[in-house]
């Protein structure tokens, strides 16, 4: 340890308290287990730099600048007594890390105010668009770590990535044709506006918001029709409409819709089916960018600032909350008495429940704990036996009440109301976490990775470009297309995926475009487009129903942590019935159509151009007319063989 100790006391350098993300990691894989939110051994918390320095019942952890006297460090060399962790081995490497971190580190309390990491960027002119301030805070983030971008790309892969993005399919031929042919200057902007304004964007739009809050893992044959007549129509409407964004989150929580168009957002917490803490955790992930589930038995085991109070105060502002079915469908009644719960952290130790959100705001119920209901209480009053429950006819179970009403009972004082004041008028994570899934969603990774668990263990890459994003997005109206506008016509966003260096700078530094996989939908509506199949005015494209159930259980994931294609994914492109049934297709015309064409050379160009959206390179051609030359006698399998080939290409699998 003494020879690694030299080494490490001869770098230079320093690092600061904005800095502790780049040993969390390390903290979380080893240690937190035992010094996190659910265990606290010897009274020290690693789960974040405050309690770090705080230290346990021992005293200090870390010694700013002292590795050799740091019990962080010390205890983790194979012959210490006591050794961490009890039972592993950090490598020399992992060992190094943690020295060097100690080594270089700089006490918040002694560090230069000129030299934090919030003056490293300047301020950015006031009056700035959003893709220049985009354009602007990652050309500084990348002068600083002396990264070169990617080169953009040309303007047929713009196309296709941009189509694919917005409306969820590869562009038709007569699109592509037309895009290469139009010598405007500003041909690019342009088409943005377009794709964006279009119903088939909504469309889009609303299958990947479908999955990306409510999940695909309960959405069996009842559940996506329901969500086909009562939450998709919604999102759509929603969509189409630019809806501002704290619009829909009201329209989510209250759940009090004023037309027929918002009326299906009550499906959103409907399908929790009364439990308020599937509710609370549906909620939290959707508009917080936040997982709960881990703060319910205990506080958040690596992000402190979530606490077990936390989580059941969210399930508190739900606890009153029942399923009704209104004469104009779903709904969501609130009582205005009940809702007490106690909860127990894991020494046993009870503590009763409060309204409190996740920034520790509390809301204290007019006239203090209500047990006993009247209707006085109610703007529109629930049935009788909401009232004066009737006794249950057997032991332990729970009085039936009524809930065939004409509108949603409705009381004087909200829980929910109030939910949504705290969650949307006055917490910055409700617009931080929308632009980050749609940076995600365009970028291929959020700003926060992944884009639900927005918390202190999982610091943004790029915190002053959120941040500015997150404002800008609040002070305009939580316009969802603008933002998206601005993300899309931001340098990053045109990329190449390909960078010249030997190691390309890392995907969260955006320096480079990011290879997407094609989520379900875009997958067969492109194999279906590539073929011929006629695109509607929806975006639709015809008898793309009949391939959606196969694709959408094969590749569930809308935002993956890490692309991993399961064996399952392989063998259903590759062998699977669906993809041959398909190419077998009459109503798609593009094998039938080639068939007539004797020429090699031609056919091989338009299958390329068709699926890939780019002529072929001499060796492609090559080997491409050969093939199809030698089975003059079967044709048309022969072409459909070529097309499977490049339906299973990595290349057209993905938004790249």
């Amino acid at each position: 340890m003494r020879i690694r100790l030299l080494i490490l006391l001869s770098l230079s350098g320093s690092v600061t308290a904005g800095q502790f993300a780049d040993l969390a990691p390390l903290l979380q894989e080893h240690c937190i287990k035992c010094h996190g939110g659910a265990k606290q051994k010897g009274g020290l918390d690693l789960r974040s730099l405050e309690s770090l320095l705080r230290g346990g019942d021992n005293g200090p952890a870390l010694l700013p600048g002292k590795p050799d006297q740091s019990p962080i460090f010390t205890y983790l060399d194979a012959g210490a007594d006591p050794h961490m962790p009890p039972k592993g081995q950090l490598s020399e490497g992992e060992i190094d890390k943690v020295g060097d971190w100690i080594t270089h580190f700089t006490h918040p309390e002694e560090a230069d105010s000129g030299t934090k990491e919030s003056d490293a960027l300047q301020a950015l002119p006031a009056e700035l668009s959003p893709e220049s301030a985009i354009d602007t805070l990652l050309e500084r983030s990348w002068q600083k770590q002396q990264i070169s971008p990617a080169a953009t790309i040309g303007d047929g892969p713009f196309l296709r990535r941009v189509t694919l993005d917005l409306l969820g399919r590869i562009p038709t031929s007569d699109e592509r044709t037309s895009f290469l042919a139009n010598e405007n200057s500003n041909k690019r902007s342009l088409l943005i506006d377009n794709l964006l304004a279009s119903k088939a964007h909504a469309r889009h739009f609303a299958e990947i918001f479908n999955a990306a809050l409510l999940g695909r893992a309960q959405e069996n044959g009842k559940s996506r029709a329901d969500r086909e007549k009562h939450f998709l129509p919604y999102l759509r409407w929603a969509f189409e409409t630019n809806r501002p964004w704290n619009r829909v989150g009201h329209d989510f929580i209250v759940a009090r819709p004023q037309s027929s168009q918002e009326q299906g957002a009550s499906w959103f917490l409907y399908e929790q089916e009364n439990d308020p803490g599937k509710m609370a955790n549906a909620t939290a992930t959707a508009l917080f960018g936040k997982q709960l589930q881990c703060a319910q038995c205990h506080d958040h085991p690596v992000a402190p600032e979530i606490e077990q109070r936390h989580y059941w105060g969210m399930v508190s502002f739900f606890d009153r909350t029942r399923n009704v079915t209104t004469s104009q469908g779903p709904g969501l009644g609130e009582r205005a008495a009940g809702g007490y719960n106690k909860f127990a952290n894991l020494e046993g130790e009870s503590s009763e429940s409060e309204l409190v959100f996740l920034t520790g705001q509390t809301v204290q119920e007019p006239g203090g704990r209500r047990d006993k209901d009247h209707s006085e209480h109610y703007h529109v009053a629930p049935p009788a036996d909401w009232i004066n429950p009737p006794k249950p006819k057997k032991k332990g179970e729970k009085p039936k009440l009524t809930t065939n009403v004409e509108k949603a009972p409705f009381p004087k004082f909200s829980r929910r109301g109030e939910l949504a004041r705290l969650a949307i008028e006055t917490n910055p994570d409700f617009p931080r976490a929308l632009v980050n899934r749609l940076w995600a969603i365009l970028m291929g990774r959020g700003i926060v990775h992944p884009v639900d668990k927005m918390n202190s263990a999982h610091p943004p890459s790029h915190p002053e470009l959120l941040d500015w994003l997150a404002r800008d997005f609040a002070a305009n109206g939580f316009d969802v297309r603008r933002m998206c506008r601005a993300i899309l016509s931001s340098r990053a966003y045109s990329l190449s995926t390909i960078h010249p260096d030997k190691v390309p700078p890392s995907p969260e530094s955006f320096a480079r475009g990011l290879d997407k996989p094609l989520p379900a939908e875009a997958l067969y509506r492109s194999i279906l487009v590539a073929l011929g199949g006629a695109v509607k005015e929806d975006g639709t494209v015809e008898n793309e129903s009949k391939y959606r159930g196969a694709f959408v259980s094969t590749y569930p994931d809308i935002f993956a942590e890490v692309f991993s294609p399961s064996v399952q994914q392989a063998m259903f492109a590759a062998n699977g019935d669906v993809l041959d049934s398909i190419l077998k297709t009459k109503e798609l015309p593009l094998p039938l159509q080639l068939d007539g064409n004797p020429d090699n050379r031609d056919v091989t160009e338009e299958l390329f151009l068709a699926v890939l959206g780019r002529a072929p390179d001499s060796k492609e051609l090559a080997r491409t007319t050969s093939y199809l030359r030698g089975r003059t006698d079967r044709r048309i399998p022969a072409i459909r063989q070529v097309l499977w080939a490049l339906f299973n290409s990595a290349e057209f699998r993905m938004n790249h």
